[in-house]
């Protein structure tokens, strides 16, 4: 039977059989290829890059995909961005919930201003859940950052170099008091201030709890070096020190390790309140309670107000409580360098019940030491550049 095609049909169709064999293998034939990751994560803006993949027991339900992108300083970590119409708190329970399944690690719950972050590790998946608890229109958005662990559970390496720090700035910098600025800058660079977004808000006051973690924050980072130096943090198996500070709470696991470590007041040490108070603001004699027997790194030796009034000649003496007088009193051995002169600098009142500001606060964690030895953010800083 005579063929129907003319000549023309004829010709075209060889064409695009050539054209189709010569692109056999190229980028063109993948164009009408299926994607094989589209039910991967529903309707994504962007697919991910990673060949791991976020199991379906991490995944927020009824959340929407926002965003799929590697981490600019580490291509290990692929980061995506959610919105779900649920509270902040009911998807920082999720995620708590989630990591403390079998096969799972909760290793870190912070909360800052504006934000959350739990992080889990498992056995070959390391996971970050930041919850920004500033709600838009009755939604949250959240960022789950996750990356492969080695065979041992410890997070894979990042190929950046170690000594590469990605300084933080403070919108509100200038907020904070013009001798303090210097200070806060370094810190800032080393990421021991941990705070949501860009804002220090410097001169409110700092609560107990937030203060506890940049100060185990920091200090751990100054002795990173030295892991013998360091304070371990708790960890969800640990029975809670203080009533008022359950393993689900954001700051658990500095408050319980600087409690376990005895340099927190609890009934660990002997003392008879099982609260911590974790959103009361901190005072004055509190901070130099918790802070001076690490500057000293010894146990305090017994004083008294006479003592006190001897050496700092504050006319307010008096209003100290008893359980911070050791620590005042071997504050003044530091000089210069201690935690008073530095930060409310000459002065003949302590005013001890007095709130702390987040910009005091950091004055005082910027050096940590009892005068003739210890380390400054600026030593650090150096240290690690050369």
């Amino acid at each position: 039977m005579k063929s129907s095609r003319s000549p023309l049909v004829r010709v075209s169709l060889i064409l695009c059989v050539l054209l189709l064999t010569s692109c056999e293998g190229s980028g063109l034939q993948n164009l009408f290829a299926a994607d094989s990751n589209a039910d991967q994560w529903g309707a994504s803006p962007s697919p991910s890059p990673a060949t791991t993949t976020l199991p379906q027991t991490l995944r927020f339900p009824n959340a929407t995909l926002l965003e799929t992108q590697p981490l600019a300083n580490d291509p290990n970590t692929i980061q995506t961005r959610w919105q779900a119409s649920a509270p902040a708190i009911a998807i920082q329970q999720f995620y708590s919930e989630q990591f403390q399944q079998t096969n799972w690690r909760l290793v870190e719950q912070q909360v800052a201003d504006n934000s959350m972050t739990l992080k889990g590790v498992g056995a070959d998946l390391e996971v970050t859940v930041t919850i920004n608890t500033a709600t838009t229109n009755n939604t949250t958005e959240f960022t789950v950052a996750y990356r492969p662990t080695t065979t041992n559970g410890e997070s894979a390496p990042t190929p950046s170099p170690t000594t590469a720090l990605t300084p933080q700035t403070f919108s509100d910098l200038d907020a904070a008091p013009t001798p303090f600025q210097p200070a806060i800058r370094e810190l800032a660079e080393l990421g021991t201030l941990p705070t949501s977004g860009n804002q220090l808000d410097p001169n409110s006051p700092i609560s107990r709890s937030q203060f506890v973690r940049w100060l185990v924050t920091t200090y751990n980072r100054f002795y990173e070096d030295r892991p013998a130096r360091q304070i371990r943090l708790g960890t969800s198996n640990d029975d809670p020190v203080f009533q008022d500070v359950p393993r689900q709470h954001p700051d658990f696991a500095y408050i319980q390790g600087l409690a376990m470590a005895g340099f927190l007041p609890s009934p660990l040490t002997g003392d008879a309140s099982a609260l911590f108070r974790p959103d009361a603001p901190l005072n004055r004699e509190t901070l130099l309670q918790w802070k001076v027997p690490l500057d000293q790194q010894e146990q305090l030796s017994p004083s008294t107000i006479d003592r006190i009034q001897q050496t700092w000649g504050f006319k307010d003496s008096t209003r100290i409580a008893p359980s911070a007088v050791n620590a005042v009193a071997a504050d003044y051995l530091a000089g210069d360098l201690s935690n008073i002169r530095r930060v409310w600098g000459q002065t003949l009142l302590l005013q001890p019940k007095k709130a702390v500001s987040h910009a005091e606060a950091a004055m005082a964690l910027w050096y940590i030491g009892n005068g003739s030895d210890g380390l400054s953010a600026q030593s650090v800083l150096q240290a690690r550049r050369s």
